[in-house]
């Protein structure tokens, strides 16, 4: 499937090719969601002759583009993955995705290192908690600062543990492990 997502040099979103592909994105519901709404992609594969794929559902979430681009094509298109299906946290009543976390994260100057943890709240929805390593203490308020920060780009503010930075790096390179821990998902529904 990776060659028939192709970007233009204009960058608009991926390219959908209808002559390899049929692409659906559905919702909660398993239904079509409108244009611009994002939802889980579904593809079926055309021609694949020795293991075609029929409606997979590929727990990637992104949305359809439907207007012409810049380049002059009329197929749709998918903007970036915002995230996979099973990672979605419901928080203080919005959907969000670590990606949108990681980003004001990683866009934070002071913060070194962080591990987000989610789990089931007493309300029936997610918490987040948000631990992180300090690469220097800053001279205002580190907590304040990043719930205003969450505020402006999700909406909404996860609780924040300061730790130390060997702590994180403990928790981020557990031993035995090839790729790095950033996300950690405690709900009972997602064991």
């Amino acid at each position: 499937m990776g060659a028939t997502f192709s970007e233009c040099p204009y960058g608009c979103g991926g390219h959908v090719h209808p002559e390899l592909i049929i692409v659906e994105i559905i919702g909660e519901d398993d239904m079509p969601v409108p244009d611009g709404a994002v939802g889980e992609i579904v593809v079926t594969t055309l021609g694949v002759e020795g293991m075609p794929l029929l409606r997979f559902r590929t727990g990637d979430m992104a949305a359809k583009i439907t207007e012409q681009c810049r380049c002059g094509r009329y197929s749709y298109r998918l903007t970036p993955l915002v995230g996979r299906k099973n990672n979605m946290i419901k928080l203080k009543g919005t959907s969000l995705y670590p990606p949108a976390i990681n980003d004001v994260l990683d866009n934070t100057p002071y913060v070194e290192n962080y591990v987000l943890v989610v789990q089931d709240s007493d309300a029936g929805t997610d918490d987040l908690i948000v631990q992180l390593g300090l690469k220097y203490q800053p001279d205002f308020d580190v907590v304040k600062d990043l719930k205003d920060r969450f505020r402006s780009r999700v909406r909404v503010a996860p609780q924040i543990e300061i730790k130390s930075v060997q702590e994180i790096a403990a928790i981020n390179f557990p031993a035995k492990s090839r790729k790095p821990i950033k996300f950690i998902d405690k709900r009972s529904s997602h064991v």
